[in-house]
């Protein structure tokens, strides 16, 4: 059961130290990105294929400002260093991104170390609600297919599969976005989440409406 724990134990720590952290200069890399790696592939191993600005915690401390891309194929960070695009060796903890940067309000949130139900350390995991009685994660998954073309023979192409977890307490579960496999785990509050449902007229097959009936639970937990 440690293992469930560790994980989490370490975001939360992170994420609400972040100021106490050392400040980072600049990340030195010498591993840079191969731009014929994925040649003959459709489709990219990419989160996104823009720079989205940033910032890094590592086990070293945190990297405040860079412009970052996150391979979810061979789970590399990439930062932009004169145009270039360089892998970040350093170990990390957590990224978080800032697509509608100035702005930092809008965020999104990765971790690394998770373990469970399929999940590998390695990979990096979205943290869609990542603090409160109920959290909720989102593994994105860059695969390989195959598919035989008429005059192209086979094609290769990155296929992404998307995969939901609930922690609640002591459990963490995959589950599939609707009602049936969702409402479980709010049943306590079931009247309280049916009126603001109502009210906003949410749906539990939406992930942004999930997001916010989770939200919505947390505070009413507080």
């Amino acid at each position: 059961m440690k293992k469930v724990f560790i994980p989490f134990i370490l975001m939360l720590v992170f994420q609400t130290s972040q100021a106490q952290l050392l400040q980072l200069q600049d990340p030195v890399s010498s591993k840079n990105f191969n731009p014929d790696k994925y040649a003959g592939i459709r489709g990219t191993p990419l989160f996104q294929d823009k720079w989205i600005h940033g910032s890094v915690v590592t086990s070293k401390g945190i990297y405040p400002d860079l412009e970052l891309k996150i391979d979810l194929y061979d789970n590399i960070l990439f930062f932009n260093k004169d145009d270039a695009s360089f892998e970040l060796l350093d170990q990390i903890i957590s990224v978080k991104l800032f697509p509608k940067w100035p702005d930092t309000l809008q965020q999104l949130i990765f971790v690394k170390g998770m373990s469970q139900n399929g999940l590998k350390p390695e990979q990096y995991v979205q943290a869609l609600v990542g603090a409160g009685a109920i959290q909720l994660y989102r593994s994105d998954i860059k695969q390989v297919t195959e598919m035989s073309e008429i005059n192209a023979g086979m094609i290769k192409t990155f296929a992404n599969t998307s995969r939901y977890y609930i922690k609640k307490g002591d459990q963490f579960k995959l589950v599939k976005l609707n009602k049936e496999e969702i409402m479980p785990f709010l049943m306590d509050k079931e009247a309280e989440l049916n009126s603001v449902m109502d009210a906003k007229k949410l749906n539990l097959k939406k992930e942004a409406d999930i997001i916010q009936i989770i939200q919505a639970y947390n505070k009413a937990e507080q």
